[in-house]
């Protein structure tokens, strides 16, 4: 054999060496060398408990995924936060309507009910109180309270005028009680000279500071 052909049978016999190979490890093995493959196969060999056989030089750094799973971690998945729930919107509420009080005061000077300086009714001033008894009935069916306040000029000593007053409120409550009145609702007060409404330095004046208010309270709807 010549030069010629012993190169060729050399060149031949690489050939079929590089194929063996080729077969016995696939291309698409992934193989370390830290782990015994099979030839036939290039599969890790796994011992008895299913573990790969390693090399002598097997180290993480080589470490296959197929093989030791534990030294590569799935990446953590995070949840992401849970949505901030959002405040309920403030809902504007109308204020309830309040019931508010209403008065209607009368108000009846010394001249119409009583004599100078006394407190007795006279008999125009039990028709004065009749007639507005008859006029206010409605108001007074429904009233939550009626509140009766003598006055008087600034004449004379404070204590008296204070209880002439008081005694002149509490002649018109009990004829108001007379004519039907619901007693119960009926408060009575002197106030004497303490609030004028005119000039006590008149006679004008002083005669309109004698007087009797009659307030009738309510309640409006």
């Amino acid at each position: 054999m010549n030069k010629h052909e012993q190169a060729f049978e050399a060149t031949l016999a690489l050939s079929t060496l590089l194929a063996a190979t080729l077969i016995a490890f696939p291309a698409h093995a992934q193989m370390s060398p830290g782990y015994v493959y099979d030839a036939a196969t290039g599969v890790a060999v796994r011992d008895g408990s299913r573990q790969c056989v390693r090399t002598m030089s097997w180290s993480k750094e080589n470490a296959t995924k197929a093989c030791n799973p534990e030294l590569f971690p799935e990446p953590r998945v995070v949840a992401p936060p849970p949505p901030v729930a959002k405040p309920a919107p403030v809902v504007a509420v109308a204020p309830a309507l309040v019931a508010t009080p209403k008065s209607k005061v009368m108000v009846f000077q010394e001249a119409a009910l009583f004599g100078f300086d006394k407190a007795e009714l006279t008999p125009a001033g039990q028709e004065a109180l009749r007639k507005y008894r008859e006029e206010a009935r409605a108001e007074m069916s429904t009233a939550s309270l009626v509140k009766i306040t003598g006055h008087t000029d600034s004449t004379g000593a404070a204590e008296y005028n204070q209880q002439l007053s008081l005694r002149r409120a509490q002649a018109v409550r009990d004829y108001l009680v007379k004519l039907g009145g619901n007693p119960s609702i009926m408060e009575v007060a002197g106030m004497g000279e303490a609030n004028p409404i005119a000039d006590n330095k008149t006679a004008a004046g002083r005669a309109q500071n004698r007087r009797v208010e009659v307030d009738v309270v309510g309640t409006a709807k």
